[in-house]
């Protein structure tokens, strides 16, 4: 058997009900979600069975019992996200079958429907252009925040102040119409109308399976080799830094819990890690368990309440706290896809835990942060939470802790570095920082919460869709706490990244003139910034930077703390750049 057989094979089996929950996350549909996994499944695999050519031919020849995946489930969920996208925006193109999509069965009194939608549409002509699209993509497409900072090209914090300014306007707009036959509340009236909307979803994206999302994977694969060769530029000569520390980065929050609220991060008390409501409660029920992937720990999950509607959430994770401080925040997935036992109802699962810390170095992944150093053996507080949703809001179901020897798990190996670059090289400046040649995502300089986060500035950036070869990079600075800003910044630059390694460290903004940054409270602004290969760590910068996919973070230095310490921002601009001909 190939080995690309053995790696699916192994994946299906231990994580293919997470994947299939995963895809429920963004479909809402069960069998729409096992649509998107075995569409994703052979998009991605497909790539490991079929050589791209042949010797005689002059094409790559592939060996087909060598793996060529290092995280197939990260790829595979990426796949999935890129396939329902794309179902989602060729959406338009289905007018013509409206009159087969009705269900009048579940669907609500025609008369009902009706006066929402008059009311619903003239409420949301009071609303900007931005804050519609967030509206409708929110509550009518059942797209998440991020999705919808994706698809619009903004931030999540724009998105959030969006919606919220939305919601008022609608709310106000609603309450002023009389109609006597239903009553006038926001929520009533936005699901009588988006719950129409959703059936109709349901039968449009399942007629897209098979063929039409083949195609479409198919000429994602070929617009893969289709960029040109990018040109290079001369480097300075070579001097070498010294060593650079690995210390664990205090105060930082993997990214699965940005969105949860600022208190779960590295080094949190665990005075902070409880139970958000007593609906859903968790108790630990055995001992650790060791595998090739991590370790995992029996977990029971029971409802409190004696009725009450259907709820879903994160898969349980494993916490892990030394000395009253959370020294290993899990890192597993928050988006949803689990069901919940029902109402007065209990059932036994298990809680996972990745063989690595995620409060250690990590480095770019496919679809969050892969974490690299192991966990240290030793005696820990050991607890299972688990994120899940009541209504709009997020909750977490925390256990008590359970105190166990936990054993250290081998690391997998990291996938070796294909550029060759001068390792460890490091311009002067940015001495002081840990920024150099061949370091992790980890070392780039970045504010204490979150990678992207510093006071009361987040920096986030995007390409608004572009291609596999963005010729610019939009930076925005938000403000979050509700001060206005008045200070100045560096130029944004653009660090590269090879197989989660540092091989670009951008260009010298320390030495150009500092630029105003002022931004009102709660407002943003935003740069544009060129991209352009960096070539500052390659041994032979002639031969430019090698064919293959690259991850783009930007970065910047604002004006110094009041203790004169230097305070960065950086955030991943752009995760899949193509270099290729």
């Amino acid at each position: 058997m190939a080995q690309w057989e053995n790696e699916l094979e192994e994946l299906m089996a231990r994580r293919g009900r997470a994947l299939v929950g995963y895809g429920y996350t963004l479909c809402r549909d069960r069998t729409q979600a096992e649509d998107l996994v075995q569409d994703a499944l052979v998009k991605v695999f497909s790539r490991l069975r079929r050589p791209r050519g042949t010797a005689e031919d002059g094409g790559q020849v592939v060996d087909l019992d060598q793996p060529r995946l290092t995280n197939a489930e990260a790829y595979v969920r990426r796949a999935m996200l890129t396939i329902y996208l794309d179902g989602y925006r060729r959406q338009t193109s289905w007018t013509g079958i409206k009159h087969l999509l009705a269900d009048e069965d579940r669907a609500p009194a025609a008369e009902r429907v009706a006066t929402a939608r008059v009311d619903v549409g003239a409420a949301l002509a009071q609303l900007s252009p931005r804050q519609r699209e967030s509206v409708v993509l929110r509550f009518f497409e059942d797209m998440t925040v991020p999705q919808i900072a994706q698809t619009l090209g903004t931030s999540q914090g724009t998105i959030k102040r969006h919606l919220s300014n939305a919601m008022e306007v609608l709310r106000g707009s609603l309450a002023e119409i009389t109609v006597p036959e239903m009553d006038t509340a926001l929520d009533e009236r936005l699901d009588a109308v988006s719950g129409m909307v959703r059936r109709r979803r349901a039968v449009k994206v399942g007629a897209l399976g098979g063929a039409s999302l083949v195609l479409a994977g198919l000429l994602a694969m070929a617009a893969l080799w289709g960029p040109s060769r990018l040109l290079s530029e001369p480097v300075v000569p070579a001097t070498q830094s010294p060593e650079v520390s690995n210390a664990a980065v205090g105060g930082w929050a993997p990214m699965q819990w940005t969105d949860q609220g600022p208190q779960y991060r590295c080094g949190m008390e665990v005075t902070e890690l409880t139970s958000t409501s007593d609906l859903v409660e968790l108790e630990l029920t055995g001992d650790l368990t060791v595998d090739e992937y991590g370790l995992t720990a029996p977990v029971r999950i029971t409802r409190t309440d004696a009725e009450g509607p259907a709820l879903d959430g994160g898969y349980p994770m494993l916490v892990f706290a030394q000395n009253g401080q959370v020294v290993d925040l899990g890192a597993g997935w928050h988006e949803g896809g689990y069901m919940l036992p029902d109402a007065g109802k209990s059932q036994d699962d298990v809680a996972e835990a990745a063989a690595a810390t995620a409060c250690g170095d990590w480095t770019v992944g496919m679809i969050t942060e892969t974490f690299l150093e192991s966990r240290p053996a030793g005696t820990y507080d050991v607890y299972a939470v688990m994120p899940w949703n009541e209504g709009n809001g997020g909750e977490m179901a925390v256990s008590e802790p359970v105190t166990l020897e936990v054993p250290e798990v081998d690391v997998p190996a990291e996938e070796p570095l294909t550029v060759d670059i001068r390792d460890g090289y490091q311009p002067e400046w940015l001495e002081g920082t840990r920024l150099a040649c061949g370091v992790h995502a980890s070392d780039i300089p970045q504010g204490t919460h979150v990678p992207n986060e510093r006071g009361n500035l987040k920096l986030s950036a995007d390409t608004s869709g572009a291609s596999l070869t963005p010729t610019e990079v939009t930076a925005t600075f938000e403000e979050t706490a509700g001060e206005a800003v008045d200070t100045t910044r560096t130029p944004v630059t653009l660090v590269w990244l090879s197989a989660g390694r540092v091989v670009g460290v951008g260009r010298d903004v320390w030495s150009e003139p500092a630029e105003d940054l002022r931004i009102d409270a709660g407002g943003d602004t935003s740069v544009v910034v060129p991209v352009e290969p960096d070539l500052t760590c390659l041994t032979d910068p002639d031969a430019g930077l090698p064919d293959g996919g690259y991850t783009l973070y930007a970065f910047t230095e604002i004006d110094p703390a009041s203790d004169g310490e230097p305070q960065y921002l950086a955030t991943e601009a752009f995760a899949d750049y193509y270099i290729g001909e």
